[in-house]
């Protein structure tokens, strides 16, 4: 009887703990929510939450200090906060399919398709740190294009963290924000 009580404890022991949570989590957003960010590459950016818009949450990014200038672009997500489509000012768009793998943890992959035709498949593996998150990402032919760490607030916004790959590395640096 012993042994059949400390094989039952080993095994509750070996269970795996719940993963963290990293995803966005729309339900506590509200139209006109406010993170701002200073990027080394393009300065501060602000992101403000819109809504919902024909099922999508919309993310619109405004460049400089004001929160009311022109929206550099838009970006369309699913309730967790994988990307859906991104869409700048000029009309130049990117669609994911199923999604861009953004909030999924382990492997996803996707297809990103843009607006001249050009389409790939991309590999994401996304782990949880006890801050956020950290990613790798794949093209096809199992080159690793980027990665990186982000930092995630309370609602699962992306804060302070940095992304390298072969174009260099990008820092990101919570400047605020206005919930």
């Amino acid at each position: 009887m012993l042994r059949f009580w400390l094989s039952i404890l080993a095994v509750l022991c070996a269970a795996p703990v719940a993963a963290q949570d990293i995803r966005w989590k729309s339900e506590q957003m509200s139209p006109g929510d406010v993170v701002a960010i200073d990027q080394s590459s393009g300065g501060r950016i602000n992101h403000i939450y819109r809504g919902v818009r024909r099922g999508a949450h919309v993310l619109e990014s405004v460049r400089g200090d004001a929160v009311n200038g022109p929206v550099t672009f838009t970006t369309f997500m699913d309730g967790d906060g994988n990307q859906l489509r991104w869409l700048r000012s000029d009309g130049f768009e990117i669609r994911y399919e199923p999604h861009d793998c953004t909030r999924t943890l382990g492997r996803c992959q996707y297809r990103q398709t843009n607006s001249n035709g050009q389409s790939e498949v991309r590999l994401r593996i996304t782990e949880a740190t006890s801050g956020g998150m950290s990613f790798d990402e794949y093209n096809a032919a199992g080159q690793r294009l980027f990665g990186g760490q982000l930092d995630l607030d309370e609602r699962g916004m992306a804060g302070s963290g940095r992304i390298d790959g072969t174009q260099g590395t990008q820092t990101f640096r919570l400047l605020g924000k206005s919930y």
